[in-house]
């Protein structure tokens, strides 16, 4: 087959469902089809706020020398195209085109037959973002919706639509996986910021700095995509973007993974995390819930209750034992989901309409 996924946007920093795109399109490449990875530098979503937004933060990243660059290097085979619009002038032909987000869907619509069938990648259900109405107005577009979690096809459901897979997620077993086995890892908890208000960033730093008040000896390193907007303590230690491989070394280096997140479509960060073999305290989230069970292998408090989420980390710092065996059956999970099963799904999905 020929696949074309529609990204949103020029993408200069990480971002899980850009990295998982990524996946699809290395996984499938590998299989033997024509797979083409599309980045419009021009994107007018009619969400004035999200349009403002998106300009101020390449402007940020410009100040903040973020680099000129695609942060996702994609395998050989794959295609990559950085485009001006989403038009058919620019999109190639094929047999299967896939809107990536809502900031896609819409413009992909009006793309001729000879693009290949539309599809539409729900990576979550993105209406936390300002006018929802336009956002919930591209799932009932006519295209044929994939999703990676249960709850998003039960939402859409309520719409009236129809949502296929779930394909769930997976990390890739040579990027994250476990090297230290020590119990006295030199950092505490290791939380990763966004500054997104779902993302609980600024929950989670008072969840930290309480902590730090009752274990003055408490070690916390933070992991950042951009220069952060909020003040951080002295005694937190920042890291920007950094590579996989230090990535992987940080989570461990961390006993216990700090989860915060009002919402999410999955939650890649903390299977990443649990594939290191951090223990993880998170908020009870629909996307965190797809993986993880409370007390089986991680421990979930409710959203925004910055007092459990203290007292769960408390627990872990001192129950070795509960913190080594939720450990163990975070390892066991993220082995239950595998990129094979994930790509053979898929491509089901983009034949059964070809």
């Amino acid at each position: 087959m020929r696949i074309t996924f529609i990204l949103p946007g020029f993408i200069r920093i990480p971002m899980g469902g850009v990295k998982i795109v990524q996946e699809y399109a290395n996984r499938l490449a590998q299989r033997g089809h024509a797979v083409t990875l599309v980045y419009p530098l021009e994107l007018k979503t009619g969400n004035r706020f999200y349009d403002l937004k998106k300009k101020l933060s390449s402007l940020l990243d410009k100040l903040n020398h973020v680099a000129e660059e695609l942060y996702y290097t994609p395998a050989p085979e794959v295609n990559v195209l950085v485009v001006k619009q989403v038009t058919s002038r620019y999109i190639p032909e094929g047999d299967a085109v896939v809107a990536v987000g809502w900031q896609t869907a819409a413009a992909m619509l009006d793309l001729p037959e000879i693009h290949g069938r539309k599809f539409y990648l729900l990576q979550s259900f993105e209406t936390y973002f300002s006018n929802a109405a336009k956002i919930l107005q591209t799932y009932r577009l006519p295209l044929k919706k994939i999703t990676i979690s249960q709850w998003i096809i039960d939402e859409l459901a309520l719409l009236g639509e129809q949502g296929f897979g779930p394909l769930g997620n997976a990390i890739d077993p040579d990027e994250f996986y476990l090297t230290e086995t020590n119990q006295a890892r030199p950092f505490d908890v290791i939380f990763l910021y966004h500054p997104h208000r779902i993302k609980g960033a600024r929950a989670g730093l008072n969840i930290l700095r309480s902590l730090k008040r009752n274990y003055p000896e408490c070690r916390v390193v933070i992991v950042a995509a951009r220069q952060p907007v909020h003040r951080f303590p002295k005694w937190i230690e920042l890291r920007i973007r950094p590579s996989v491989a230090e990535l992987r070394e940080l989570y461990n280096s961390a006993k216990i993974l700090l989860h915060t997140s009002r919402w999410e479509g999955w939650g890649l960060p903390v299977m990443e995390a649990m594939a290191c073999g951090c223990s993880v305290v998170a908020w009870r989230n629909r996307g965190v819930q797809e993986f993880l069970q409370h007390e089986s292998n991680a421990l979930l408090v409710p959203i925004g209750d910055l007092d459990a989420s203290q007292a769960a980390l408390q627990t872990l710092l001192h129950d070795g034992a509960l913190r080594a065996r939720l450990r163990d059956e975070g390892l066991k999970t993220v082995k239950e989901y595998d990129w094979p099963g994930i790509i053979d799904q898929l491509e089901n999905i983009l034949q059964s309409e070809i």
